[in-house]
């Protein structure tokens, strides 16, 4: 969401994955079956299914909401053995996408320490206009120094560390700094984790420019979402 005009102006496409047992659907965590999809190689079809269908609804919400972008997450693994960069352009353009309506994440714990094939991968995007997104920041490097090497669109403020400025004043201090230190760089932030309307109020107030959390929403198939914030002529894209 827009912070300041509080418009739905993207989402993220999340991987998700159940199991039907004797006691009905199982959700199992991304966190049990990624690492499963990287250690198998499944992680590039997969990776590649979902960059694909994430472009299609992308083309698709743009009829109602015409900046809608939306975010995409990728592994090392997949820089590395998939050719991701070649699958995201290909993407963009068979779905008629303007380039930077595709933003790409990755985790600051999944960086590749700038190695030769981490920096073609980000010199593709940038010179395709793809934005690629610091995604859990405060979980990894943590330092301008490395925000300034990876010149991403923004950077996502990660969801626990958004959970400990909200009640405590000595971490709600540091988050605000941290904020204007990445805004003095002329770099975006997306602040994860909003879950109450207070929390939504004071992210405004420190001048964020992008809210992501369950306050707006949760996750949800394709269908739901765009019943509650695309083809809502109530809503309209706004919250």
């Amino acid at each position: 969401m827009d912070c300041v005009s509080g418009r739905v102006i993207g989402a993220e496409a999340l991987m998700r994955y159940t199991m039907v047992t004797e006691e009905g659907k199982e959700w199992l965590s991304p966190v049990e079956f990624i690492p499963l999809l990287e250690k198998t190689g499944l992680i590039i079809p997969a990776g590649r299914f979902v960059l694909n269908e994430a472009a299609k609804m992308c083309r698709e919400i743009q009829q109602y909401i015409p900046e809608f972008s939306v975010n995409v997450n990728i592994s090392c693994y997949q820089i590395e053995h998939g050719k991701i960069a070649d699958k995201i352009l290909t993407a963009v353009r068979d779905n008629g996408l303007m380039p930077d309506r595709i933003c790409i994440e990755m985790t600051e714990s999944g960086f590749m320490d700038m190695t030769p094939v981490f920096c073609k991968f980000r010199k593709v995007l940038e010179e395709n206009g793809i934005q690629f997104v610091i995604d859990d920041f405060g979980t990894g490097y943590s330092n301008l120094h490395c925000i300034s090497d990876m010149n991403p669109g923004y950077v996502k403020m990660d969801k626990d560390f958004t959970a400990k400025a909200m009640s405590c004043e000595r971490d709600y201090e540091l988050f605000k700094k941290i904020i204007e230190m990445v805004h003095s760089i002329g770099i975006r932030i997306c602040v994860e984790g909003i879950e109450k309307e207070d929390w939504h109020l004071k992210m405004k107030e420190l001048q964020a420019d992008y809210l992501q959390g369950y306050f707006f929403g949760k996750p949800c198939e394709k269908k739901k979402f765009m019943e509650e914030f695309v083809c809502n002529p109530h809503n309209n894209g706004v919250w």
